[in-house]
């Protein structure tokens, strides 16, 4: 499993999760020590999106890379 492929599972899990949060939140309300772990749920998530973004990055300037390297050595 590549260092994308676990960030996005770790992402569509905590996405999950934070989705059950969410309507814990709505259905009961959450106390002090739930909205803190909510809260670092989400910190997570946007930390884990921001990660998963720069590796679609370095993964597309790679391709991008080996498209014109190719273009290159076809001529």
């Amino acid at each position: 499993m590549s260092y994308k492929e676990l960030l996005e599972r770790k992402s569509e899990i905590l996405k999950k999760t934070v989705e059950s949060w969410i309507m814990k939140e709505n259905r009961d309300g959450l106390n002090r020590q739930e909205t803190h772990i909510y809260q670092n749920m989400l910190k997570e998530l946007h930390q884990n999106e921001y990660e998963l973004n720069g590796a679609r990055d370095v993964e597309a300037v790679k391709r991008q890379d080996l498209i014109s390297s190719e273009t290159v050595t076809v001529r």
